[in-house]
């Protein structure tokens, strides 16, 4: 089945300038190996090519959570990305990015501008020497991307103020996830391990004992400190990126609920129902249905 990207970009009115932090465009895609790039034609001011590179009248937040590629922007060295790295785009700063061709790569971003960007935006905590920040592989931050591009697509004209809050929450995830992988925060390199390890692979059936061996660990000691420093035991963990995965599927895409249930890893279709209904207290159909997205 081919993936449909999905991108907006919204006028500004005064207001929301006046607001001081509005949202000005936002997407996301999949891009396959060997897929052209950027795969669709953006309106001029967005679009660009690997040769010449671009210049925004804006920041733009870029987050990466499959495959890699490369970046570099005015100042900043060529270097490499992966996935679990998000990567900021100042405004009048030249740039280009691409993903590698053998892996493609998954990639969601939102872009925004107003006096209260300008007054977050700046060192010490997004400097344009530094623009890159490794955050792992985070479902959390993944779905506010995500919910952003959806409020969107169901609303365009729905929330021109209140995006302003959804900007400034991914803005403070950033800040936090990026300075855990540093050392200073709660998460240690194992549980950021394993934690990227569950997320890429979320959709199988996963040896838990054995991730604790590749990872130098005890699966006793393991399972206590991924516990303790995430409030879930791994399965758990991986049930959580599951269920949000379905959530996504229901509300974004036409796909059965048999498909999404295959989809997410769940090995039949009632267990993934009843699964579902425990976490959320709704079927898929009735989940489907009140997110107003229910297939024709």
């Amino acid at each position: 089945m081919a993936f449909t990207p999905h991108f907006h970009y919204l006028p500004v009115l005064k207001a929301q300038r006046d607001w001081g932090l509005f949202l000005t465009d936002c997407g996301y895609t999949e891009i396959g190996p060997n897929t052209p790039y950027p795969p669709l034609r953006h309106p001029d001011a967005y679009h660009f090519g690997w040769k010449r590179g671009r210049t925004l009248d804006e920041y733009q937040l870029v987050y990466i959570t499959r495959g890699r590629g490369v970046f570099e922007a005015r100042g900043v060295r060529r270097q490499a990305l992966r996935a679990g790295d998000a990567f900021v785009l100042f405004p009048g700063v030249w740039h280009r990015y691409a993903p590698d061709q053998k892996t493609g790569w998954d990639e969601q971003w939102i872009g925004f501008r107003g006096a209260l960007a300008d007054a977050v935006m700046k060192p010490p905590f997004f400097p344009k020497s530094r623009p890159v920040l490794n955050i792992g592989a985070d479902e959390d931050v993944r779905m506010r991307f995500r919910s952003i591009v959806d409020a969107v697509a169901r609303n365009p004209a729905g929330s021109p103020f209140s995006a302003a809050g959804d900007i400034l929450k991914i803005l403070g995830l950033l800040q936090e996830r990026a300075r855990d992988l540093k050392g200073t925060g709660r998460i240690s390199p194992l549980v950021r391990a394993a934690q990227n390890h569950i997320l890429r692979h979320a959709a199988c059936a996963l040896d838990f004992p054995a991730l604790a061996r590749s990872l130098g660990a005890s699966y006793t000691s393991f399972r206590r400190a991924f516990r303790l420093q995430t409030g879930l035991a791994p399965a758990q963990y991986q049930g959580e990126i599951r269920m949000n995965r379905a959530r996504d599927l229901l509300v974004s895409t036409g796909l059965s609920v048999s498909e999404i249930a295959e989809q997410t890893g769940f090995a039949t279709v009632f267990y993934f129902s009843r699964a579902f209904k425990k976490k959320t207290g709704l079927t898929p159909k009735v989940f489907r249905l009140r997110s107003g997205m229910s297939r024709q």
